[in-house]
This record gives structure tokens, C-alpha cells and sequence, in this order.
């Protein structure tokens, strides 16, 4: 006699209920998974570590967990990022080598100064290494877009100049830094409307040279060709890398848009908002060619185009504005 299924139907084959089993097994395991990430994020809050304690998880990702931390000692917040080394390489502290370069560049970011970056406290040691930051009070690039719409030009041109200024900031120090993960994600948005660059996972721990396989973390849809290594060849990032992303979220931030990951499959600003002036397009379609040497080599010459051809926005609106008065004007003559 066959074992009957949930419609009433008896199972046709052995298949079936291999597949079954295959399906029980795996929601068991997925549950297990979840259970067991709540179990681990609980034990985490209110641990203490050192002069800090935690006090819940910001966020996680591919180069380690942020934790929101109490400084006991100066009463103030502090955000501690957990550094993803001890699974990278064993057990934490394996091998001088590693703990040297964890310290280096660790001090290499405690150097770097800047408004839109947060400050670097300290780098601690736990029985796992944490990077002691400055705790940035607001909401990401991505949930303010998604929450208050596209912006619109004047103030994305503000936003823009922040951007560009912070990056060539970074490019032009002398041991240059290459962010190679700009996107809305790691943009905060603060209270007082400025912007702050967070999240230095990819560029303060692998700005001195690609992984030893030739492999970088990426973020799909905004990460420059050149470092997605789809050629099969060792990937790479330099200062267009990070043009090439900056044009991407700046094109997010005026059209709330992804742009596509397909060349050519882009639309156009004027798509999604009339007002935003073609120069402004041409200058974010440069920022994302496919091929580097086609992009602004440097990110003063973003700067000096976005100054150049900021005063050509009252001509396109002024041209749009005539424009639509006259298609006004011809339906209103052909009244039936």
C-alpha cells in the first residue's frame, strides 16, 4: 500500500519521497540556522569588552559584524566593528604576520581625518579584534531614498560635492586609499542633512593590494566591472573604481533607480525627472563607462565639470519650461 500524500494522492515513486524527506531536512536546518543567529546576536548584547558595553547589533556583513557599544569610562556611544579574522585564519592572534597588518592598517585609519568620516578611536583585542569607531547618529543613503524620494538636482549636486571631495581626499593622500565599495548602503544620512562615508571594511583592510587569489568583495550593481574579475583574470580597483561607483549612487540618488548592469540598458535623468539637466547626465554616464579609460581618470575632473556645467541648469529648465508652454498652447488649439 502506498503512503498517501497531503492531497489525499498516494505517493507515485521513491523520488517523491526522497524529495520530501530533502525538503523536512533542509526547513529543519534553516530553522536551526535562524534560531541559533537570534541565539547568537542575544549573547552578544550586553557583553562587556574592555570599557565597552554592547548594547545591540547596527549591522552585519561580509567584512564583519557592528556592534552599538556604551564607553563606560567617557559616557559616550561608540560603534565597534568585529573583524571577521579569527574565521579567516584559524584561531585569532595565528601568526605575527597577520596581527601586524591587522595593527597597521588599523593605525592607518586611526590617521585618516576628514568631516564626512567617522573618527577611528581605537583597535581593541577581545578574544577577537574590534575596530572602536565613532558612532554616526542616522539613516542610510538607501532607506532615506526610499523613505523621501529621489532628490532633486540642486541638492544632489550638494550631496555629489561631498562625495567627491571625501574620495579625493582619499585618492590623493600619500599612500592613496580606494573605497571600492561606495554605494547608498554605506552613506549616512545625518540629522542635520549631511552626509557621512562609513563602513571601511573593503577599503582600510584591502586598500594595500587585492587578496592573494586576485578575488574583492563587491556590491553587485555598483561595483565597477574591473572588480567582479568576470574575465577570469585577477580583479583590480583603482581611483576610476571608485568613480564608477560614485556615478552609480549618484545616479540613485536622483532617480531612486538602480542603473542597469547591462551596458546601454540605462535610461536616461530626463526619464525619470524632466527638470534634471542633460549636462548632469552626460557627466554621470561618463562616471560609469564600462572600460576605465573611458571614465574621468580623477575625481578633480568630476569636480570641475559638475562646476563647469552647473550654470547651463537654468538654461535646460528655462528650454523645458518653453517647451511644454508650447505643447500647451498646441493642444489647446485643437480643441473638438
Amino acid at each position: 500500500m502506498h503512503e498517501a500524500r497531503r492531497d489525499g494522492q498516494p505517493f507515485s515513486s521513491v523520488c517523491e519521497v526522497l524529495h520530501l524527506v530533502y525538503i523536512k531536512l533542509f526547513a529543519a536546518k534553516l530553522v536551526y540556522i535562524i534560531l541559533n543567529k537570534g541565539m547568537e546576536v542575544k549573547m552578544e548584547e550586553n557583553r562587556k569588552l574592555g570599557k565597552y558595553r554592547v548594547l545591540g547589533t547596527l549591522g552585519r556583513g561580509g567584512e564583519g559584524c557592528v556592534y552599538l557599544a556604551q564607553d563606560e569610562n567617557l559616557s559616550r556611544l561608540a560603534a565597534l566593528k568585529r573583524l571577521w579574522e579569527k574565521e579567516k585564519n584559524g584561531k585569532a592572534g595565528n601568526g605575527e604576520r597577520e596581527n601586524g597588518q591587522i595593527r597597521q592598517e588599523a593605525a592607518f585609519l586611526c590617521d585618516l581625518r576628514h568631516p564626512m568620516l567617522p573618527v577611528v578611536y581605537e583597535l581593541l583585542y577581545e578574544e577577537d579584534w574590534y575596530l572602536v569607531m565613532e558612532y554616526i547618529d542616522g539613516i542610510s543613503l538607501h532607506k532615506y531614498i526610499e523613505n523621501h524620494g529621489p532628490v532633486g538636482e540642486e541638492q544632489g549636486r550638494l550631496w555629489a560635492a561631498a562625495l567627491l571631495d571625501v574620495l579625493s581626499y582619499l585618492h590623493t593622500r600619500e599612500t592613496p586609499v580606494i573605497y571600492k565599495d561606495l554605494k547608498p548602503d554605506n552613506i549616512m544620512v545625518c540629522r542635520d542633512g549631511s552626509l557621512r562615508l562609513v563602513d571601511f571594511g573593503a577599503a582600510g583592510f584591502h586598500s594595500f593590494g587585492e587578496g592573494t587569489d586576485g578575488r574583492m568583495a563587491y556590491t553587485a550593481g555598483f561595483a565597477a566591472p574591473e572588480q567582479r574579475m568576470t574575465d577570469g583574470g585577477r580583479a583590480r580597483a583603482d581611483e576610476r573604481s571608485d568613480i564608477y561607483a560614485f556615478g552609480k549612487t549618484f545616479y540613485y540618488m536622483l532617480t531612486g533607480a538602480v542603473p542597469g548592469a547591462a551596458p546601454g540598458t540605462t535610461l536616461s535623468l530626463s526619464c525619470y525627472n524632466p527638470l534634471l539637466s542633460a549636462e548632469l547626465d552626460r557627466v554621470i554616464r561618463r562616471c560609469m563607462e564600462e572600460e576605465p579609460g573611458a571614465r574621468y581618470q580623477v575625481v578633480s575632473e568630476v569636480m570641475r565639470d559638475l562646476k563647469k556645467r552647473e550654470r547651463h541648469r537654468t538654461a535646460d529648465r528655462e528650454e523645458f519650461i518653453r517647451r511644454v508652454e508650447k505643447q500647451i498652447c498646441l493642444a489647446g488649439s485643437f480643441h473638438i
